[in-house]
């Protein structure tokens, strides 16, 4: 369904696939007018695309665009580049991990896409998966976030494809660009971008050390860091959250401060880091 609000000449919609970690359901954003882009296509759907094609209306799509390749965001893009007759803008590993052909426009971190309200910069966004991309648009100062940021909550940076280490590199990436409205591949629009990101890093190293405090406090698996670490959790999110802490562990690991004794993590002595 379509959703109001938004800044410029940006039209979000939702794709009907609410969950625990889709919120609502995945956003589809329509930006610019004639010719437009269309950011993140959603689920295969046909409720969905069909109401993506009303909202575009007569209006020509320059490229239909994919910030990584899971199926809630980029499985709708093949139907869609058949009905529209557009090229598809992606990361090359973005379409083959998603089972599309490869794109027209194969995206580059750097290399920038036009419209007629300007053009967005490819902003490499590894960390939630390794393929993942972020869209800038400088004339609107606006980020199209992919699942890197969520209009409510977190990110799911899990193994295998989640790295910690990665994702705080790209967040510290993201506070780097001149940008004032954030929209999320879920949830509601941010117009306050820099706090978020800001709230986003502070958020993560505040989560390192609490994993790094239930270590010292005797939990060794990761199971019990999170039931230390993630108190009152629905448990529909225990496994998400697991996989979270899985990625602070390794993150932990190749800097030298945890070892991994058999299934068990510990904290590493002085005498034991680089």
């Amino acid at each position: 369904m379509a959703e109001s609000g938004g800044v410029g000449r940006v039209r979000p919609l939702v794709a009907a696939n609410p969950g625990p970690l889709t919120l609502d359901g995945t956003r589809t954003y329509v930006v610019g007018g004639d010719p437009c882009l269309i950011i993140d296509p959603g689920p295969d759907l046909g409720d969905h695309l069909d109401a993506i094609e009303v909202t575009l209306g007569s209006a020509r799509v320059a490229a239909i665009c994919i910030t990584h390749h899971h199926a809630d965001h980029a499985a709708g893009a093949a139907e869609l580049r058949l009905r529209l007759a557009a090229p598809l803008a992606a990361a090359p590993d973005s379409a083959a991990l998603a089972g599309l052909e490869p794109p027209e426009i194969p995206l580059r971190p750097g290399g920038r896409i036009d419209f007629d309200a300007g053009h967005l910069v490819v902003v490499f966004a590894p960390g939630h998966c390794p393929d993942h991309v972020c869209f800038h648009w400088p004339e609107a100062r606006a980020l199209f976030a992919g699942d890197v940021i969520m209009g409510e909550g977190t990110s799911m940076v899990a193994p295998p494809e989640g790295d910690m280490a990665a994702y705080m590199t790209t967040l510290e990436r993201l506070a780097g660009l001149e940008t004032e409205v954030i929209y999320p591949g879920h949830g509601p629009m941010i117009q306050s971008a820099a706090e978020k990101i800001e709230e986003y890093i502070a958020h993560r190293r505040s989560r390192e050390q609490q994993v790094v405090a239930a270590l010292a406090g005797g939990a060794a698996t990761p199971a019990a860091i999170r039931a230390r670490v993630y108190e009152d959790l629905d448990p529909r999110l225990h496994r998400a959250a697991e996989g979270s802490v899985l990625a602070h562990l390794a993150k932990l690991v190749s800097e030298g401060r945890v070892k991994l004794e058999g299934d068990r993590y510990l904290p590493a002595g002085p005498e034991e880091r680089p």
